[in-house]
């Protein structure tokens, strides 16, 4: 049978007013920010290095922001903004 795929961010895009109703919305724009994992494994001394990893996971800490992405159409106001909070 034949699949249909559709991204998250493009039915967000397309309900962004409803989501945030009686709210003005001036934009939306996609962005990405990549965390530190301070996630410290010994490959040598796992044999199942998938069952480590899931042990770890849910007790990590969100580690430092080291990099922001965001959509070519961001505004410069709008990256600023977010490199502030992250």
């Amino acid at each position: 049978s034949d699949y249909a795929f559709v991204f998250l961010s493009s039915i967000l895009h397309e309900f962004v007013h409803g989501l945030f109703a009686g709210m003005k919305v001036l934009g939306c724009y996609q962005f990405r920010v990549t965390r530190n994992s301070n996630l410290f494994v010994d490959e040598e001394e796992v044999k199942n290095l998938r069952a480590k990893i899931q042990g770890e996971l849910p007790q990590r800490h969100f580690g430092d922001a080291v990099r922001l992405e965001v959509a070519n159409s961001c505004s410069e106001a709008m990256t600023q903004f977010l490199l502030g909070q992250f």
